[in-house]
């Protein structure tokens, strides 16, 4: 029956572990049960698709793309109290996209490809780079069902390439989104001049997260633990 002030509140929710969070976004459309099924059933669907090809080596990948642009992208930062923290703020409308697949177990190499726009076919293209960095592999790739995804059966997929679906609203689930929102925060609060300085930034952010080492620690646990929990004898 104690009346309290907001500060005494936020001390006694800290108290007994709590702390302030903003909220990940989820969709009202998502399905938790399908995110369950997916993980539940992954090892018996890499199973599935590795049969078509026995003979190979497998790699699997995980896939995501993300839009970056001359419009500034404003995070939190640290600051002391009391002090105003400007960034720097122009509105230019310039796109680019950049690919990029995270092999999940194995090497734990990494693929990354810059387009000006993205579709179907440009899609096509990173499909098959990701198959020729190995030709003599069969390459799983997990990826959302994004509309300018392929699909299975679509004559632009490589030969030695599986795809298998994520469900809807799921990117919890894929470690590339991990690796996108570092990219993200390493170029946050900042005016560039052009796309190609931009994207310069990226490439220099990108590569300390592309080394085997640190990708290995964007897998999430169960999702290696699925892998080597189906991976052929």
């Amino acid at each position: 029956r104690k009346k309290l002030t907001e500060s005494g509140v936020r001390q006694l929710l800290r108290r007994i572990g709590g702390k302030l969070k903003v909220p990940r976004k989820s969709h009202a459309k998502k399905d938790p049960a399908k995110a369950a099924q997916f993980k539940a059933e992954l090892p018996t669907r890499l199973s599935e698709l590795v049969g078509s090809a026995p003979h190979l080596p497998v790699r699997l990948w995980v896939l995501d793309e993300h839009r970056y642009g001359l419009l500034p992208v404003i995070r939190r930062v640290w600051a002391r109290r009391g002090v105003r923290v400007h960034a720097p703020y122009a509105t230019r409308y310039k796109w680019g996209y950049l690919h990029e697949a995270l092999e999940v177990d194995g090497e734990n190499k990494t693929e990354l490809l810059f387009t000006p726009a993205i579709d179907q076919d440009i899609h096509a293209i990173f499909l098959k780079q990701i198959a020729d960095s190995d030709p003599h592999a069969l390459h799983v790739v997990i990826a959302d069902q994004a509309g300018f995804h392929l699909t299975t059966g679509d004559a632009r997929i490589p030969s030695n390439l599986r795809l298998l679906p994520l469900p809807p609203y799921c990117p919890e689930l894929n470690p590339a989104e991990r690796y996108g929102g570092l990219i993200k925060a390493a170029i946050s609060n900042r005016l560039y001049p052009t796309l190609r300085k931009l994207e310069n930034h990226i490439v220099a952010a990108a590569r300390p997260w592309s080394t085997p080492s640190a990708v290995s620690s964007l897998i999430h646990d169960w999702l290696a633990d699925k892998v080597n929990f189906g991976a052929p004898a």
